[in-house]
């Protein structure tokens, strides 16, 4: 009997009418393919299953080292894969954290709170600009005259110090000394250093250092002056995270207005006012509110209402900025794609793929409609010669930029190897059964006329037989296949002799795993149209 192939695969094609997902010299787009992968050779593949491994519930916003996670407005250091949980650091809401890992350091926001994990301790994200209390005049050895005085925190096991108060001035009217009247208390701070200028000078200079909550300094001398570099930093505010370059930055929105605050290059967790592109107040505002942004070697891509790339950091944008996509990016599922420079998120269109010089591409537009969710987590892994990124319910192999969905794959955070849903902590890829199906659209074999399809022909392996559901005009049956192996081998399906049409709509369906070549029917047409 002759046979008739369909295949390679192509991905998921929605657009096209069921019975015209065929394309000459190429291969066959799918009508709909769950839980399954596309290898780069558009064969299909039932994807890994996820395994709980500790029920709780509603704990989301897992740190990319899986170290860390929330659940009710707690953060928790976690152990994986044993559990256990040590509370970490209460916080004001339960609002999804934001964290971002660098310089072997822990940065997280969740828009109101932040803060920096080191080593398994709490710092603030940046400290707070200290105020100076109070200056008067005492005894000692400086020239009668002008003075200007600043204070920093610092913080000496981190080796961090704080952006400069603001200047404070006292004139002495005959040789003397100054009083510092210093706050007592600050997060993250173990000193406080105090700056005073020279008599008439304009720059402040180091003058000395006192243990934070020591109530004041006196500076009498200047003989341990040295100079301040006079640049104003401030605590980065609390916002989605994001680096860009030596940058890490920080989204801020309110009501249909997006900021974005740009740090302070190499200082993380502070920011100051720049030239360019960066408004006074440090930040960068769009006119929608900011939903993502990913910074890349060439630049940042920052969405907004829609895409824009603003080639080089930040901090130094001197170039115009662009507008590389006329849609929005969906909040919380940028990704990086190891090894290779490719960025890319979810977007109102599907996923979207860019490269470090502001070309984008959205792949999945062309051949499918979708309604994208409000946010959502992106995972990036490679499995089976697979690289694959999961997005918002959808899979796009990276290479050959095929999709396919997975259902109940619905992870609220993942970091390292898992993830959390609503039940609780997942591996996200272990071993177990996941239902998956895979639908081939209509077939009517090249022929206007009804046909028998007295045998269908899978090449697969698979330990258990695999369902054919055979869909006409007027029946819907079921059957399995004649026999399974794990090898790859041809396995034969047999629908009833009855069964009569000019199309039949074929689909295959399972739950363990199995890896598909090909299917082809052995259709065979009558003199007959209807």
């Amino acid at each position: 009997m002759k046979t008739i192939p369909i295949g390679p695969y192509l991905g998921i094609n929605n657009r096209l009418p069921d019975f015209a997902l065929h394309v000459d010299k190429t291969g066959d787009y799918l009508r709909a393919a769950d839980n399954v992968d596309l290898d780069n050779r558009g064969n299909l593949h039932r994807r890994k299953s996820s395994e709980l491994v500790q029920a709780m519930t509603d704990a989301h916003s897992l740190s990319p080292d899986a170290a860390y996670l929330v659940r009710g407005g707690v953060m928790y250091a976690v152990t994986l894969p044993t559990y256990s949980e040590t509370l970490f650091k209460t916080l004001s809401n339960d609002d999804p954290v934001s964290w971002l890992s660098e310089n072997n350091e822990l940065f997280y926001s969740n828009g109101t709170d932040s803060g920096r994990i080191t080593s398994g301790v709490w710092y603030p994200l940046g400290m707070e600009t200290p105020v100076v209390q109070n200056l008067s005049a005492i005894g000692g050895s400086l020239l009668a005259g002008q003075y200007q005085v600043g204070i920093t925190y610092v913080n000496d096991v981190t080796g961090e110090d704080s952006g400069i108060s603001a200047i404070t001035v006292i004139t002495l009217s005959s040789t003397g000394g100054i009083r510092v009247t210093l706050p007592t208390t600050a997060e993250g701070a173990t000193h406080v250093d105090i700056y005073v200028s020279a008599c008439q000078g304009s720059v402040v200079m180091w003058n000395g250092r006192v243990t934070l909550g020591t109530a004041t300094y006196d500076a009498t001398d200047d003989s341990t002056l040295q100079e301040h570099t006079g640049e104003k930093h401030y605590p980065l505010p609390a916002g989605d995270l994001f680096m860009s370059g030596a940058s890490l930055c920080s989204i801020v929105n309110a009501g249909n207005v997006g900021r974005v605050f740009v740090g302070s290059p190499y200082r993380y967790g502070y920011y100051t006012p720049a030239n360019g592109l960066i408004e006074s107040g440090g930040s960068i505002t769009f006119p929608a509110p900011v939903t993502l942004a990913v910074g890349v070697d060439g630049g940042t891509y920052i969405c907004a209402g829609k895409t824009y790339f603003f080639p080089g950091e930040l901090s130094m944008v001197q170039e115009m900025v662009r507008t590389t996509l006329p849609f929005d990016g969906v909040k919380g599922t940028a990704f990086v794609v190891p090894d290779k420079p490719v960025v890319g998120w979810f977007s109102t269109y599907g996923i979207v793929l860019a490269d470090f010089a502001g070309q984008v591409s959205a792949p999945m537009n062309d051949v499918i409609d979708l309604t994208a969710p409000a946010s959502g987590v992106s995972i990036v892994s490679q499995s089976n010669g697979i690289l694959r990124v999961v997005s918002c319910g959808w899979c796009m192999n990276l290479d050959t930029k095929a999709a396919t969905t997975y259902s109940d794959f619905d992870f609220t955070s993942a970091g390292s190897t898992y993830g959390t849903k609503a039940d609780g902590i997942y591996l996200i890829e272990s071993t177990g059964d996941v239902e998956w199906t895979v639908d081939f659209g209509k077939q009517d074999f090249g022929s206007e006329q009804l046909k028998h399809l007295p045998a269908v022909y899978a090449g697969v392996a698979c330990a258990e037989k695999i369902s054919l559901r055979v869909q006409t005009q007027s029946d819907d049956y079921t059957y399995l296949a004649r026999s399974a192996s794990t090898e790859l081998m041809e396995q034969r399906f047999d629908p009833g002799k009855g069964l009569r049409s000019n199309w039949f709509n074929l689909s295959l369906s399972g739950s363990t795993e199995f890896d598909l070549s090909r299917l082809s029917f052995g259709a065979t047409a009558s003199t007959r149209r209807i």
